[in-house]
């Protein structure tokens, strides 16, 4: 995590740099309308919307910047290097940006000489039909921000949401994305997410390997001889797993068959071991099926 928080830090010095080149470009523009004559020159009249136009720009996002910084550098002071989540500043990013995209269109409005209060008094029912149309994009990004600022998962965690599995390597306006173990990219929208039941293993103190199957409910079989079986086929992976820390038990009992859930506790987090142990258990309970 301090690795996270150093990475943060030298982005914060960076857009620290843009923020004060900014600053200079907008004491430029201000400088540059108090000294010359805007009404009297022809080639500065026809500059001056133009003018207006960067001056709002410039300002509002000086503004935008100065608060984002100051919510950033304030969260990273309070925050120690292991209980920093890297969401909230995702969260203020996004959040930065949507206002710089707003101030961008009030410009552009300046810039082609329209006044914003009318042209948002003018288009109130196309945005309201337009905001009906797009509600579920409009929720789902609403969502995205709770997620972000919320510290239940955070970037580089590793979870499970419904079906799918995966360390988290974005969390989006829309979406979340996760690597599953296939080294696939899944993007899961952030209503699914609110939505669903969420297990983060990365939160979790001890990583269990969970597998459930079925056998056939047949004549000999023996629930503590089938976890021995199971205990035989990790034994190779003695360094990896805990042995005395295997359970098997029949979740149901039916006619014909048995429901069974087998709890591995791992000892490593090396995910490629984890591949290696859970191939190794799948093909035991495959065996098992067969006999």
């Amino acid at each position: 995590m301090e690795l996270g928080k150093s990475k943060i830090e030298a982005t914060e010095r960076r857009k620290r740099i843009v923020f004060v080149i900014k600053v200079l470009t907008y004491l430029v523009l201000v400088f540059l309308r108090e000294y010359l004559d805007w009404k009297n020159e022809p080639l500065l009249i026809r500059l001056t919307p133009l003018m207006d136009a960067l001056s709002l720009l410039l300002a509002g996002s000086v503004l935008i910047s100065l608060g984002r910084l100051f919510l950033v550098r304030f969260y990273l002071r309070k925050k120690k290097s292991d209980s920093l989540h890297n969401n909230f500043v995702l969260g203020i990013n996004y959040i930065a940006s949507m206002l710089n995209v707003i101030v961008f269109l009030f410009a552009i409005m300046i810039f082609i000489q329209i006044k914003p209060s009318e042209f948002l008094g003018s288009i109130t029912l196309v945005a309201a039909a337009i905001a009906l149309l797009s509600k579920d994009y409009i929720t789902n990004m609403i969502n995205g921000l709770i997620i972000m600022f919320s510290d239940q998962i955070t970037l580089g965690d590793y979870i499970q949401v419904a079906e799918h599995k995966g360390k988290i390597q974005d969390i989006t306006l829309l979406n979340v994305v996760l690597t599953n173990d296939d080294s696939d990219l899944v993007m899961v929208p952030n209503s699914l997410i609110l939505a669903s039941h969420i297990i983060n293993h990365s939160r979790q103190s001890v990583r269990r390997l969970t597998f459930e199957f079925e056998l056939k409910n047949q004549a000999g079989l023996n629930v503590d001889q089938t976890e021995q079986k199971l205990k035989n086929a990790i034994k190779p992976f003695g360094h990896e797993v805990k042995l005395h820390r295997i359970t098997l038990k029949a979740l149901e009992i039916h006619k014909d068959i048995v429901k069974m859930k087998l709890q591995v506790q791992l000892n490593t987090n090396s995910k490629e071991q984890e591949k290696k142990i859970r191939r190794s258990i799948n093909q035991s309970i495959i065996d098992l099926g067969h006999e």
